[in-house]
Parts: structure tokens; C-alpha cells; sequence
């Protein structure tokens, strides 16, 4: 087993006080019976670290402040106290903190509250009226659109009204302009999402980035219209136009009619005016009317003649733009409705993000003004503050009634007595040989006669930062050991020390670690034949703080010398790097500074 390192120190300095007094005796050191011995064992031998350590529980239950500020605490139930399963069930109160802060924050909070309560209200029902005036701005535009559509095919007739819009790319009849203003609508009560958010600029500005609407097929067209050809299908239209021109080709034919009679009348009145059958007023008169009819022909002439070459292409340019200016006006409508459909969700999602927070608020001070009244919720032993902890941590954080409390912080810890473990802290020079799951034998100091089993659970892979804090040169490893079965009497805070079973070896030969010498990394032993001593080499194996094994140069039953069987002095001196002697050794006996050294470093 590997003992304190107090022992190792009294192995080496009754060594060196036994040389002392062995050199002091006059011939000392010439014979083997001047010298203890030890007879070389064969049998098992045990490998194990030995360490201190600490019961501690291996699941603690720990409550902690949950109020964001520092709160004083009013009153605690007394440490050690056990808390029982009528306790849980009765809602026992372990501690009451200070809520009057929490309280005066609840009442100037419920202010604000109710203020982004209304602004939630109000941005909401803003949203559908706005959502509702759109609808009536798009309707609006829309009859418009179906208005100038109608004016348009009453001119010139569905049938060639539809083959005009259709070669200009507009909606040519109802039906398709009622899926066009469908689409602008859907995307006029359509609200911006965050996914429709892009970088803007150099600055971190976002913004919307705008949605292409359907392909408007009221953009200008640069070409002008030639609206002539379409004059040849008006003879079978039924529009203003078609009833147009046949009136004015009506009136033409009339008036050539017209015309061909007052021509045959004036050419008989001048016949039989001269034979003097007719009176000259007479024939005036139907000379009269000739010209007259034949001006009324030459002005129905005309009409028709301006009506296909210039009234009738105006007029449909006229309707046609009117129609186009339609579409493109419900265009912005509906550009304009999203704008504002887009600034009235923003000041919803805006105010609906703010009663949020606020309502998340409230009930995290309802949370914390219900935490103040901590309760019991679990059987088991109180502990104040963090069993976990230093004790300069508890200390500076002390639990006391009038103390104040963090967010947090531990109050108390409720230990589960049922899983026990000790915590121990491993040198670094047997950190190599502990592995999880290896046997270890618990001695606690309460109950000395006792024994625990376990096993090591867990082994930290790098030093404790807490002890080379104050002792660079200590490198220490946390390892757990878990204690097998539950054991009533153990407490948390025990001091306990920990046998860690490394090997188990059965049948090797060893000698006590005292009476190997080192010398240049070669192991020696001094063989005591009972006139003399004989130095010999060895070749050694595995050891704990008591005894080492011995593979090759010794036999069972043969003497071990026990003591240095060579002179040395010791003076007090400043010590030798790497030396585990507080003193130093004449530079004149170097075999007997290496043999306490050797020892020192074996009995490691």
C-alpha cells in the first residue's frame, strides 16, 4: 500500500540516523551480523494507492435563488435538518426570501403592460381596416378597368375589340381581366415577410425587397396603333362604330340619290323652260336645289371620308388608352396598398413583438415573486450553500438569516444519502496507475473498523487548477470513487482514506524497498551469509510502499541487509536539486548518498 508521505520522510531519516550511528561505532559496518536483515519472501503481493479523501454525496439536490436581483433572505430552517416524505407532501417551507422589491416592480411593470396591451389592439384591428381599404381601392379600379373595357367593346364590338386587346397584349375580355385584378389583389393584402428582407446599402439597413408583381400588360407600347384595317370589319361589328359608319355611308347614298333626282329635275325644268312651259322661277328653284343636294352629297362625302380616316382611329386610340390608364392606375393602387399593408404589419408584428417581451416579463416577476417561497420537494438532509464548493467560497458566501442572496447562488443542498462516493485527489507519480473500474477499499475515520468497497468511477485527464494555484509544483488528478451499496451511517464531509487496488500479483519474490540500493539505474541488495555481505545486482519489478518485487539475481530465503553496509556521513547542507532530504551528503561518500537517495526514490 502506498503510505503518506510523512512515512516515507521517517523511512529515510531512521535510515540516515541509523548510519550515523553506525559510522559513529568503532569497526562499524565490517560483518554481516552488525547489520539487520530481512529473509526474501515468495507470495502474493498486493499493489495499491493510497490516498485521502472526502464523503461526498454523488447527487445533490441544490436550491438556488431564481430572483434576478440580490435578495436578502428572511427566514431558513436550521442546517441538519431531515427533511421526510410529510414534508414534501405538506409543501414545508425551507426558505422565504425578500419579495418587496419584486412587488413594487410588479406594480409599476402592470403600467407599462397595459399600455402595449392597447397598442397590440389597436395595431391589429389598424391592420384589417387597412387590409379592408385595400380590397375597396383594388374594386374600385376594377370596375374602372371593366367600365373602360365595356366603353371599348361598345364602339367596336366584342369580337374586333377582343382581336385589338389581344394584339396589344391586354385583357381582352372579362374573364381575363378578372384574373389579372385577382392576382394584384392576392398580392395587395399580401404582408412582407422576414424571408423578403435583403441588405441594402453599405449601412446595416434592411429593406423590402419588392415582389414583381404579374407581367402588367398596360405598359406603353412606342408604336403607334394603326387602327384602319380594322374599318374592314366593322360591316358585320355591332358596336357605335359599325352603326356609325353605316349611318354615315346612309346618309352618302341618300344624298347621291337626292342628287340624281334634283339633277333630273333641273335638266326637264330647263328643257321645258325653254319652250316656255316652265316659269323661270321654276327652273331657278330646281337649279337651286340641285346645288343644294349635290353641297349635302359632297358633305356626306366628307364626313365619311374623315370619320375612317380620322374620327374612328381617335376614338379607338381614346378608348384604348382609357382601358390601358385603368390597368395601370390599378397597378399603383395595388403598389400602394402594399406599401401601406407593409407599414401597418410592421406596426403590428412591431407591437405584437413588444406585448410579447412585456407578457414574458410579467411572468417571469410572477415566477420569481412565487420563488421567493422556496418549498420542500424532496426528502433528505439540509446542507447550507454548495457541497461542491471551497470552503473560502462558503465562507465569503455565507447562508444566514439577513444575508443576501444572487441569482444563482446555492442555498441549500439536499444530498442523496442513497449514492455515496469519496472525492480524492491523485499525485501525479500514480496517476499513471489508476484506471476506471479498479477495486478500492474505503476506511472511513468515524468507523474505523469498517470497510468499504467501491470502484473508481471517474479520473480527471488533466491537474487540479485549485491546488497548483498555491503549489505550482503539485500536480494533483480529482479521481470519484463510488461506493458500493448504501450504508446508513455515512455523512457527507467524512474523512475517509481510499486503497485503490492496482495489481495483484500471486506468487513473486520481494524484499522490503529499504534494502535496494540504486546506483546509475542499476538496483542492488546486500546477501548477509552471516560472516559477510555481498553486493549484488538485482533486477526488480513492480512495488508499493512496503515491499518490491524481484524478478532475476535474489532466491527465496536468502538475507537481505536492511541497513547501508557502507560508512557516510551527513552535514547539513543546502539541498540537492531533485533530492527528497531536506540535508545533503558528503561529496566524499557518494555510495552513501545514492543509497539514501535510492531509497528515497524507491520508497515513492
Amino acid at each position: 500500500m502506498i503510505k503518506p508521505r510523512w512515512k516515507t520522510w521517517m523511512i529515510i531519516g531512521t535510515l540516515a540516523l541509523g548510519a550515523g550511528v553506525w559510522l559513529a561505532m568503532p569497526g562499524g559496518g565490517k560483518t554481516g551480523e552488525e547489520v539487520p536483515t530481512f529473509v526474501a519472501q515468495r507470495g502474493p503481493l498486493q499493489v495499491d494507492v493510497l490516498q485521502g479523501g472526502e464523503i461526498q454525496a454523488l447527487k445533490n439536490f441544490e436550491v438556488k435563488s431564481e430572483i434576478e436581483i440580490p435578495t436578502k433572505i428572511i427566514s431558513i430552517i436550521p442546517e441538519g435538518y431531515l427533511i421526510t416524505e410529510e414534508d414534501v407532501k405538506e409543501g414545508k417551507v425551507l426558505v422565504e426570501l425578500d419579495s418587496s422589491e419584486l412587488k413594487t416592480r410588479m406594480l409599476d411593470h402592470e403600467i407599462e403592460f397595459q399600455t402595449t396591451v392597447a397598442t397590440y389592439i389597436d395595431a391589429d384591428e389598424g391592420r384589417e381596416i387597412q387590409r379592408s381599404e385595400n380590397q375597396s381601392l383594388v374594386r374600385d379600379m376594377k370596375e374602372l378597368g371593366v367600365f373602360a373595357l365595356m366603353d371599348f367593346e361598345k364602339y367596336l364590338g366584342r369580337v374586333l375589340t377582343g382581336k385589338i386587346l389581344t394584339d396589344v397584349g391586354l385583357p381582352s375580355t372579362g374573364e381575363d381581366l378578372d384574373k389579372f385584378v385577382s392576382m394584384l389583389d392576392t398580392q395587395a393584402n399580401t404582408p412582407l415577410k422576414s424571408s423578403d428582407m435583403k441588405p441594402g446599402g453599405g449601412a446595416a439597413v434592411a429593406m423590402p425587397a419588392r415582389k414583381a408583381l404579374p407581367k402588367n400588360p398596360a405598359r406603353e407600347i412606342s408604336e403607334r396603333i394603326d387602327f384602319s384595317p380594322f374599318l374592314e370589319g366593322l360591316g358585320s361589328g355591332d358596336g357605335e362604330a359599325q352603326q356609325k359608319l353605316r349611318q354615315l355611308e346612309d346618309e352618302l347614298l341618300l344624298r347621291k340619290s337626292e342628287l340624281s333626282v334634283a339633277k333630273q329635275k333641273a335638266e326637264a325644268s330647263e328643257r321645258l323652260s325653254a319652250r316656255g312651259f316652265v316659269p323661270k322661277a321654276q327652273l331657278e328653284n330646281d337649279q337651286v336645289t340641285f346645288e343644294k343636294v349635290s353641297l349635302s352629297g359632297k358633305t356626306a362625302e366628307t364626313e365619311l371620308s374623315l370619320f375612317k380616316k380620322y374620327a374612328f382611329s381617335k376614338q379607338c386610340a381614346l378608348l384604348l388608352s382609357a382601358y390601358r390608364e385603368c390597368l395601370t392606375k390599378l397597378e399603383r393602387t395595388v403598389r400602394a396598398n402594399r406599401a401601406k399593408m407593409a407599414q401597418a404589419e410592421t406596426r403590428f408584428q412591431t407591437s405584437k413583438r413588444r406585448y410579447e417581451m412585456e407578457l414574458a416579463k410579467t411572468e417571469e416577476l410572477e415566477r420569481q415573486l412565487k420563488a421567493c417561497t422556496i418549498k420542500a420537494v424532496q426528502p433528505g438532509l439540509v446542507a447550507y450553500g454548495d457541497l461542491n464548493a471551497g470552503s473560502s467560497y462558503n465562507y465569503s458566501n455565507s447562508i444566514e438569516e439577513g444575508a443576501s442572496v444572487r441569482l444563482r447562488q446555492t442555498i441549500l443542498t439536499i444530498p442523496d444519502m442513497a449514492q455515496m462516493g469519496v472525492n480524492v485527489k491523485i499525485h501525479e507519480s500514480h496517476v499513471k496507475k489508476v484506471k476506471i473500474g479498479q477495486i478500492a477499499l474505503i476506511r472511513v475515520d468515524a468507523e474505523p473498523g469498517k470497510v468499504l468497497e467501491g470502484r473508481v468511477a471517474e479520473l480527471a485527464l488533466l491537474p487540479d487548477s485549485g491546488s497548483s494555484r498555491y503549489t505550482p509544483n503539485l500536480k494533483v488528478y480529482p479521481a470519484t470513487i463510488h461506493i458500493t451499496g448504501t450504508h446508513a451511517w455515512l455523512k457527507p464531509g467524512m474523512n475517509a482514506k481510499v486503497e485503490i487496488i492496482v495489481d495483484q500479483l500471486a506468487e513473486v519474490l520481494y524484499v522490503p524497498v529499504q534494502s535496494i540500493e540504486v546506483e546509475e539505474d542499476h538496483h542492488f541488495c546486500y546477501i548477509s551469509d552471516g560472516s559477510k555481505l555481498e553486493r549484488r545486482p538485482i533486477t526488480t519489478g513492480v512495488f508499493n510502499d512496503e515491499f518490491i518485487e524481484v524478478r532475476d539475481g535474489l532466491k527465496p530465503g536468502e538475507l537481505v541487509a536492511l541497513s547501508l553496509p557502507k560508512k557516510a556521513t551527513t552535514e547539513d547542507a543546502r539541498p540537492e536539486p531533485n533530492s527528497p532530504m531536506p540535508g545533503s551528503l558528503d561529496k566524499s561518500k557518494p555510495k552513501a548518498k545514492e543509497k539514501i537517495k535510492a531509497v528515497a526514490s524507491v520508497a515513492k
